[in-house]
């Protein structure tokens, strides 16, 4: 043994040193793994990623779209002030009756019985 193996512990190459270029190569390789790994679990989680981002925008999208409808819905509602104009939104769009009238209701046939509309009280 020399000085240059005593103080670092490494044989010079060429004497005795294939211990540890074995050694260097397994390390190398199981670092290669583990970096290839690493890089495969982030590609996944990229995807997941982008898919809950894509998810994002078409909920922020159906949002804007359904608070359009409300603000419509709330012009209309606003433009509705008289209780005639109440009462034919009522009668056309919700199918609502006034106490006392006579509802008529025809169906297809295949389909259940139910009641067609509403009635104020």
């Amino acid at each position: 043994m020399d000085y240059y193996e005593t103080v670092s512990g490494v044989p010079p190459a060429g004497k005795g040193g294939g211990a540890v270029r074995e050694t260097r190569g397994i390390v190398r390789i199981v670092l290669c793994i583990l970096l290839m790994y690493s890089l495969l679990h982030l590609a996944g989680t990229w995807r997941a990623v982008a898919e809950m981002e894509h998810t994002a925008a078409e909920a922020e999208q159906e949002l804007e779209a359904l608070q359009q409808e409300q603000a419509a819905l709330l012009r209309r509602l606003g433009q509705r002030e008289s209780p005639a104009e109440m009462e034919a939104l009522a009668r056309r769009e919700l199918g609502m009756v006034m106490p006392g009238e006579i509802v008529f209701s025809f169906r297809e046939s295949g389909e259940t019985e139910r009641d067609p509309t509403w009635r104020w009280k």
